[in-house]
Order: structure tokens, then sequence, then C-alpha cells
């Protein structure tokens, strides 16, 4: 019955795709298109996906057919094939100019490949044609997404300082900025951005709460920090991220129990591994050890990597799976 029902697939996927072929105007689809198309849908049926990603490659260089160039992406895609799947996906960009899924894989891919030019200047178009139509807040959101998701830091710092060169005080550009400063450990510089953008957006409960934060986790100038968090919590108060910075700026100032509080409301919103190092600590703080290890085996479960919880064990001197109790 397998076998059969995966036969049955191959036929289906394969027709979809010929009736995309046919449905072009004034073109039918070649008897070799139809081969390939199937020769290649037998590829994935037996696990050669690259074989099956060159197949596809190949017919939608020659058809330039959406369907079949996308297809031939996410192919390129499973087998970690980026060039392919870049040359791919503008074939179906072109094809289908219209098509977000394809233009969000070609800005992707070419972050990750380092075409840092050619992605520059698509994206300075696409600024002024969201300019020209009023859209330019989801331009700035999406892009700073993308600069967010570069695999260097100081790659995403650059494009996006490029494409906002004639918006420098938009605030979606200068909140990723300043994300992307604190990342590089440019403190002061992402303070600055952080503090414009509060002149410019009093009321902007993010920044208020990244300013306050990273004052917080610096051990500095505590009391501005307490004021800035509690802004952005009365701005958004049920806000996993904004309950953590102020669980963290008590737990600074010794206000343990109103730490523990307020993190411990943030880690059953979102118990993700940067809230379970503070709640952890806090726990450790008040000699609740096992409740700490509790806390810290949930966010190295999600992350074990993650930079914040694998420094807040190794100052603290635990290895929360071997480590007995206090």
């Amino acid at each position: 019955m397998m076998h059969q029902l995966s036969r049955a697939a191959v036929r289906l996927a394969a027709g979809l795709l010929v009736i995309g072929l046919l449905a072009q105007p004034a073109r039918s689809a070649e008897p070799r298109e139809v081969f390939q198309i199937l020769a290649a849908e037998l590829a994935v049926q037996q696990g050669d996906m690259t074989t099956a990603a060159s197949l596809y490659l190949s017919l939608a260089r020659e058809t330039g057919d959406p369907q079949v160039a996308e297809r031939a992406t996410q192919l390129a895609l499973s087998v970690r094939a980026p060039q392919e799947a870049l040359v791919a996906s503008r074939i179906w960009l072109a094809s289908d100019p219209k098509s977000a899924s394809a233009q969000e894989i070609v800005d992707a891919l070419e972050v990750v490949l380092g075409q840092n030019d050619r992605l520059i200047a698509s994206l300075s178009e696409r600024r002024e044609a969201a300019r020209k139509s009023g859209t330019l807040d989801a331009f700035y959101d999406r892009l700073g997404a993308l600069c967010l998701r570069a695999p260097k830091t100081e790659q995403g710092l650059a494009l996006l300082e490029a494409v906002s060169m004639p918006d420098p005080d938009h605030e979606s550009a200068l909140y990723n900025r300043a994300m992307l400063l604190d990342r590089l450990g440019r403190n002061d510089d992402m303070e600055r951005l952080l503090r414009r953008l509060i002149t410019l957006k009093p009321e902007h409960a993010h920044a208020l709460n990244a300013l306050g934060y990273s004052l917080a986790d610096r051990n500095q100038k505590l009391d501005e920090a307490q004021r800035l968090i509690e802004k952005a919590h009365r701005l958004l108060p049920k806000d996993a991220h904004i309950l953590d910075s102020l669980g963290w700026v008590y737990f600074r100032q010794g206000r343990l129990q109103d730490a523990a509080r307020w993190l411990k409301q943030a880690h059953s919103q979102q118990p993700d591994p940067e809230i379970s190092a503070h709640l952890g600590e806090v726990y450790w703080t008040l000699n609740l050890t096992q409740e700490a290890m509790r806390v810290w085996r949930i966010g190295l479960a999600q992350d074990p990597t993650n930079s914040i919880l694998t420094e807040t064990l190794r100052r603290l001197g635990v290895d929360p799976h071997t480590s007995p109790a206090r």
C-alpha cells in the first residue's frame, strides 16, 4: 500500500507541474519536460534529492516556469545547496515578481551568501517603492528581521545602515540598529540610538525596555533603568521580555522577592533560556537550589548553547545536571 501511495503522489506532483507548464500562454509542455519532471519526482521518491534538485533546476532554467522554479528552490534548500537554491529562487521571482515567498527566499539566500551589494541595490529600490506607497513601516519591519538573521552581525548592520540611510530616524531602523550594536558589544552607540528613539517616540515600549535592561544588566544607573522598565511595563503589561527586565532590575537592586515574583511570571509565559538564566540565578541567590536547577534544565533543554544561560552557569560554577545541592 505504501509503495502504491508513493507512486500516486509522484504522479500527482508531476501532473500539477505539467498543468502549470501547460497553463502558460501559447505554450504546451514538451514530452521531454514531462519526462524530466517524472524523473525528478521518482528521484525524490527514492531519496535522491540531489539528483531531483539538479533536474528541476535544469528545467527551471529552460522553461522559466514559476512552479518548477519553486520546486527546484525547495529541493536545493533541502540538500543544503544555497548557490543552486539562489539560482532557482531568482528564476522563480523573475517569473512571478509579486511572490512574497520568492522575494523572501532570494533575500535570505543573498544574505547567507554575502551578496550585500546586489541585495542593497534591490532593497533600496523597494524602499523607494514603499515610500511612494506609504508602506515604509512594513518595509523596515521586514528589513530589520532580515538583518538580524544575517550570519555575521557586522554584515547585518552594514546592510541595515546602507538601506536606511535616507531615513535615519525611522523608528524600526533605529531600534534594529541598536539591537545589532548590542550584539557587537558597542554599548555606547546602542545607548545613543535608543535614547534618540525614545526622544522621538517616548511611548516606544521596546526601546524603553531595551535601554533599561541594558543598564540593569551592566549594573549601571539602576534607578533610571527601573524607571524605564516600569514605564515599558505600564505600556505592555503582559510582555514576557519586559517582565523579565523588571525582575532583573529588581535583582540588581537586591530586591530578591520582587525579582523572583516577576521573573516567575515571565518564565511561566515564556520559559526561554534567557529568562531561565535570570530566574535560576535569583533562586540560587535565595538558596532555593533545587528550584534553580529545575529552571536551568528547562532553559538548557531548549538551547544548550545559549550564551546568557551558559555564562550564568559558568560564573556560578554550576552544572545543573551533576552539581549537588548546596
